[in-house]
């Protein structure tokens, strides 16, 4: 294919999938002067507000009149939705030589857009090590981040000037990668959360208000996250597995179990049986 990226400029931008992610993707690339060619979603309501808010065409993807296929395509819609996106592009334009497509799944590898590389697509996957809430906030924060990229040589090339002007970090994977390092960021945000709603609901029951309970652990944890960071996660390790107080271990279970809060239960032994093995590798 002739390479798209032989002029020194901004290849223009279409955005497929107008939630949290391709919603902050749209916000940055414009911010960084980025051509917005199209936004489409799914139904096209949320294409048509992001659309507005950056003075961008958009519309719903079934129905938009597109006349070819040129520039840099993300696909941001849910992982069990790419599939159904890149069919519908591989029916409806036979030719994809001045196109780089994109999608933004952690766990799933370019692999998944083969179709389109068939007709002559650059493919990758371009994944932002960020999290997006719904609501917006935080949407468009890409600087300084990470960003998990594989896929073919031009695609790294088009990935690799993306996240320069982005000011963001790349992280260079292998299709064999992606679906462990996808688990890592799923424990370090989504499963982080999880732990932070447990703590939460403790705070509830011995009536501490949320935003106290979490301000008031905010240290600790900020703390534990440079001690890992500065040393290791064995390194960092404190707390009553750490000092082999098993007896607050049993004290633990039984005040869950006293206080009507059995479903924490198996949490807290799973985690305290990990934290056991951590807690060998310190000894060590």
């Amino acid at each position: 294919m002739e390479d798209p990226l032989s002029a020194n400029q901004k290849l223009p931008v279409t955005i497929i999938g107008a939630g949290p992610v391709g919603t902050a993707l749209a916000i940055a690339l414009k911010g960084k002067k980025y051509p917005l060619r199209l936004v489409l979603s799914k139904r096209g309501k949320s294409a048509d507000v992001l659309g507005r808010r950056l003075h961008a065409p958009s519309a719903r993807l079934q129905s938009a009149k597109l006349s070819g296929v040129e520039g840099i395509i993300f696909i941001a819609v849910p992982d069990d939705e790419i599939k159904n996106v890149v069919q519908f592009l591989s029916r409806r334009f036979e030719d994809f030589s001045r196109s780089i497509v994109f999608h933004t799944s952690g766990a799933l590898s370019s692999e998944l857009l083969s179709r389109l590389k068939r007709k002559g697509a650059s493919v990758g996957s371009f994944h932002p090590l960020q999290t997006f809430p719904k609501n917006g906030v935080g949407s468009g924060r890409l600087k300084n981040i990470w960003i998990g990229i594989e896929g073919d040589s031009t695609s790294l090339r088009a990935a690799k000037r993306i996240i320069r002007d982005l000011d963001a970090l790349p992280i260079f994977l292998s299709p064999g990668q992606k679906t462990l390092y996808h688990i890592a960021a799923v424990f370090g945000s989504n499963y982080f959360v999880t732990l932070l709603s447990v703590i939460e609901e403790l705070g509830r029951r011995i009536h501490m208000p949320r935003r106290k309970m979490i301000a008031m652990l905010e240290p600790l944890i900020l703390q534990s996250l440079m001690n890992v960071k500065n040393t290791s996660a064995a390194a960092a390790l404190t707390g009553p597995i750490a000092r082999g107080d098993f007896g607050t271990l049993r004290k633990h279970r039984k005040e869950l179990s006293r206080r009507g809060l059995q479903h924490i239960t198996p949490v807290y032994t799973a985690l305290a049986n990990e934290t056991s093995k951590v807690a060998s590798r310190k000894a060590t």
